[in-house]
């Protein structure tokens, strides 16, 4: 079994996750374009983790379910020794480090430019909307078995977001709605709860055969 992961984690890095990680790296180049580095309170400095982070969070998180694209992952999937649901936990551990890395540099440009905000909290912030936005994307897809659901249902979520303001502690604009810092706990927790039943429905799911 280790030396069968070993060889999944190797191919599948190369054949899938490169590219997408590449692409979500690249449009994360855009935030100090389309977003002021010298926000003047937290609402602003938000800005880029609550309306940016979310589109890369669907897009990145999407791509968790797209078809083995290689024989050789199809061959390792098939043998049966790895079960599918793997391949996805793989894939979400990748794109959740990459989006929180992409958040740590945000911060971290921030704090360069002396930004007067709590920094520590913003992050925090900024890593539990990639979590719930993910959480999301992988639940409708686990829970319906459609990819065009699993873009769609976090990309309402989000409009959803943007326009109605009386979702309270669950609107992932925290801090531009001027919530409390304590809704991120309560968005982590249900991160959490949808995670847990997206596996156990995927780890129910046939091997590919």
């Amino acid at each position: 079994m280790p030396s069968t992961l070993k060889r999944l984690v190797g191919l599948e890095l190369k054949a899938n996750e490169c590219s997408t990680s590449l692409i979500v790296l690249g449009c994360g180049l855009l935030m100090p374009v389309v977003f002021t580095m010298t926000p003047s309170n937290l609402a602003q400095a938000a800005m880029p983790g609550e309306l940016f982070l979310p589109l890369l969070t669907i897009f990145a998180f999407g791509s968790l379910f797209l078809p083995e694209q290689t024989v050789e992952i199809g061959a390792v999937i098939n043998s049966k020794q790895t079960q599918l649901w793997w391949l996805y936990l793989l894939r979400f551990i990748w794109y959740a480090v990459v989006l929180a890395m992409l958040a740590t540099v945000l911060i971290g440009v921030y704090a360069f430019l002396n930004v007067g905000v709590n920094l520590l909290i913003l992050w925090f912030d900024f890593v539990v909307k990639i979590f719930l936005v993910g959480s999301i994307t992988v639940l409708s897809y686990s829970l319906l078995r459609s990819l065009a659901v699993a873009y769609l249902l976090p990309t309402a979520y989000f409009a959803l977001c943007i326009g109605y303001r009386y979702l309270g502690a669950v609107n992932i604009m925290t801090f531009m709605r001027h919530r409390a810092v304590s809704d991120n706990w309560i968005q982590l927790l249900l991160a959490g709860l949808f995670l847990a039943i997206s596996f156990l429905s995927l780890k129910s799911r046939p091997v590919r055969g």
